[in-house]
């Protein structure tokens, strides 16, 4: 059974990719620590490289 899918705050989204940034642990294992998918972090990462504070605007599906 699959899980229900989670949302999270732009908050939460940008610490995240704050944490990738400093580079002090990998991503992989920022994704573990914050209970998500690798790639949904990197995807994360790569929409606040591309668009910076205006990244993640809506509140979800």
């Amino acid at each position: 059974m699959r899980k229900p899918q989670q949302k999270f705050t732009k908050e939460f989204k940008v610490e995240a990719v704050k944490l990738v940034q400093s580079r002090q642990k990998p991503l992989a294992q920022i994704a573990r620590d914050l209970d998500i998918s690798d790639s949904a972090l990197h995807h994360w990462w790569k929409q606040f490289s591309e668009h910076g504070e205006q990244a993640f605007p809506g509140s979800g599906h």
